[in-house]
């Protein structure tokens, strides 16, 4: 009689523990959702190199959201670039992933992007598609609104892949860069593509007109506003809006049909620095993602 109260108790306390198991299931499944944290740093083996990115992927991201890269400039670092330029924050607010990838060494040993330059062989055009198609496939971002920004080297890079990946990219935006010689003498193979430019009128290393040293196949195209006005006929554009001040101009180049509009921005007390509000007009990650926003 003792075994049988005895085995009988056991049921009931089993029985209660699947109840309370769930009751709590239950309840979870209603207000709690487990986040997975799939933003760090991942290295992916191209060219003979395991080659360095740094992924930010924002909580409860819904699928076929836009992925951003975002490149530094010559000698740059993507870890410090992450952590001073607030793309992040942006992506937080507004629903997309940012990609900040790693340079790497050219022949003298300084981080760059081969924006078919002279001074490396390295295939970056080649790395950065290979990223994009692995953060497409891994965390379903949309292959349709896939965009590059950069500053300087950063900002070449961006005119580089716009030119030869306009199927993975979809709009550049460049701070303070331009089309390098290589980039401008291949132009003709351009798709229309939407075209962000910040330049600064005081800029010496990068000059809006073009007076940029030939030096590693880095000069060789011309002004700021002739590359503006290559993109705006490849795009087709069919109106012009233009606004300036003592410190300020903008033109934007206007494509009603295909909407591959170009902006250009030119502040006109900035040197060779990325404007972030304060005492420029332009703050830059929020007017990239302003462009961008568009497409």
């Amino acid at each position: 009689m003792k075994n049988i109260l005895f085995f009988l108790l056991i049921i009931q306390l089993i029985s209660c523990g699947k109840d309370e198991t769930l009751i709590n299931s239950n309840q979870n499944s209603d207000d709690f959702q487990p986040y997975i944290n799939y933003s760090g740093s991942y290295t992916l083996y191209h060219g003979g190199k395991n080659r360095l990115f740094h992924y930010y992927h924002p909580q409860n991201l819904p699928e076929n959201s836009p992925l951003v890269f975002v490149l530094h400039g010559y000698n740059g670092n993507a870890s410090n670039f992450m952590d001073w330029f607030p793309m992040k924050e942006l992506a937080d607010k507004n629903g997309f992933a940012v990609v900040f990838p790693q340079g790497s060494k050219d022949n003298k040993g300084t981080p760059h992007w081969n924006s078919n330059l002279t001074i490396s062989n390295v295939d970056d055009v080649g790395f950065l598609s290979k990223v994009a198609k692995y953060l497409h496939n891994t965390y379903n971002l949309d292959p349709d609104k896939t965009f590059t920004c950069g500053y300087s080297n950063g900002g070449f890079m961006s005119y580089e892949l716009i030119l030869k990946k306009p199927d993975i990219f979809k709009a550049a935006a460049s701070i303070n860069g331009t089309m390098s010689y290589g980039s401008w003498k291949n132009r003709l193979i351009a798709s229309p593509s939407p075209i962000l430019q910040i330049s600064g009128k005081l800029d010496r290393i990068v000059p809006v007109d073009g007076l940029v040293s030939l030096y590693g196949g880095w000069g060789g195209a011309p002004g700021i506003e002739e590359i503006m006005k290559f993109w705006s006929e490849i795009n087709n554009s069919d109106s012009l809006w233009t606004v300036e001040s003592n410190t300020l101009k903008i033109k934007k180049y206007i494509d009603s049909k295909g909407k591959n509009d170009v902006w250009f921005y030119l502040e006109k007390n900035l040197d060779h620095r990325i404007p972030m509000g304060g005492n420029y007009h332009v703050h830059s990650p929020s007017l990239i993602w302003e462009f961008f926003s568009n497409f």
